[in-house]
Order: C-alpha cells, then sequence, then structure tokens
C-alpha cells in the first residue's frame, strides 16, 4: 500500500484523488492532508504516511521554501510536486530541491500511478527535464535587468507575497497606499504582469525573490 498526505489548497483536488485510486484496488490511500505547508509539518505523522504530495503553486508560499521545509522536517520523505504548471524552469527548479517526482494534474490515472509506484520503490522521475533551448530562455531571464528590482520594490514585493494587503503595507513602509499601488503598478509594466498574482510568478520564476 502506497500512503499519501497531500499538502493542497484546492480541496475538489483531494476529493478528485480519492474518487480516482481505492486502496483496495490500487493500492494507494490518502491517508492525510493539508492546505499549507504549516498545517503539514503541525499535524503530519511521519509513521503513517509513505510520499508528500504537494502542490507546486500554495497561496502565501514560496515553491523552493516548501520544499525546504519539508525536508528538513521530513528528511526521509520523498517529495512528488502534483500542479499544474507545466513550466520546464519550475521541473528544473524542484528536482534541483531534492522532489522525486514531477506529476501534472491533467496525467492520466495510469501514469499517475506508476509514477507513485516508481517513487514508492525509491526511484526518482525525470521526465523531459529541461531542454536546451529553455535552458537558454531560463538562463538570459536572470540576467535581464527588467526583473532587477530596488531594495524598495523588492520590499513591497516580498510583503505582497506574504498576503499583506496594500494599505496593510503602505501602513508598515510608512508611506501612502497610492505610493504603493503606484510602484506596483510600474514593476508589473515592465515585468510585462496583468496582476500582482502574475507579478509575484515570474519574479519568482526569474530568481528575484
Amino acid at each position: 500500500m502506497i500512503r499519501l498526505f497531500t499538502i493542497e489548497d484546492h480541496p475538489v483536488i483531494i476529493t478528485g484523488l480519492r474518487n480516482l485510486f481505492r486502496p483496495s484496488r490500487d493500492g494507494i490511500e490518502i491517508i492525510g492532508s493539508a492546505n499549507h505547508v504549516d498545517e503539514a509539518i503541525l499535524h503530519a505523522d511521519p509513521e503513517s504516511f509513505d510520499i508528500f504530495l504537494l502542490d507546486l503553486w500554495i497561496p502565501s508560499s514560496h515553491p523552493l521554501q516548501n520544499v525546504k521545509r519539508i525536508k528538513e522536517k521530513f528528511p526521509n520523505k520523498p517529495i512528488v510536486i502534483f500542479t499544474s504548471e507545466e513550466s520546464m524552469i519550475w521541473q528544473r527548479k524542484m528536482f534541483e530541491a531534492g522532489v522525486v517526482a514531477y506529476i501534472l494534474k491533467n496525467a492520466d490515472k495510469s501514469e499517475i500511478k506508476s509514477t507513485l509506484e516508481k517513487v514508492s520503490r525509491g526511484l526518482t522521475i525525470f521526465s523531459g527535464i529541461i531542454a536546451p533551448a529553455e535552458d537558454e530562455k531560463f538562463r538570459a531571464g536572470f540576467i535581464d535587468s527588467k526583473y532587477i528590482l530596488t531594495p524598495n520594490q523588492k520590499d513591497l514585493v516580498v510583503m505582497l507575497s506574504d498576503g499583506l494587503s496594500q494599505q496593510a503595507i503602505a501602513d508598515q513602509k510608512g508611506t501612502s497606499i497610492s505610493n504603493v499601488e503606484k510602484t506596483l503598478k510600474h514593476i508589473r509594466g515592465k515585468c510585462h504582469a496583468k496582476s500582482n498574482v502574475e507579478l509575484i510568478k515570474i519574479l519568482i520564476e526569474r530568481g528575484a525573490l
């Protein structure tokens, strides 16, 4: 029996997995779940499960920090990323951080099951790690000046990624909310981001956060 602990902020995904895999039929069981890494660290019992199934994008958290924290608390538990993020950049980042497999949420049942079975046998599943053309784009992003933030700009975006409202950011920085909005608008413009959520994602991918 492969026992999973899922870290996922969308309950419908967890319900879908429970319906997809039946312990008696498939040999896979979800024995616990949390909607954030903080909750998993507090409540996950390492004796009760074998593998972490971790969503890449969890609100108010950084994917690389999530992996690091889990590995520090549960060093012997393999981490499998389960995500809709198809970026080869993120596949590479996650494998470099120490995850053992990267599964897309649109994968079929047989692929998910096969990957989990291989992980349970101690294997690492490298599925199409970054191609040369993507690698060039990946490296170019780090030297593009448009992703370099001033200390003040970085402070604002970090606070935003931590879940603070623009008003709370203004209060902490001792400035007006209009100044915060103006600065964020400027950063979104130079990074070609349509929203603050997209901005945070872009800056994380480019290593600016």
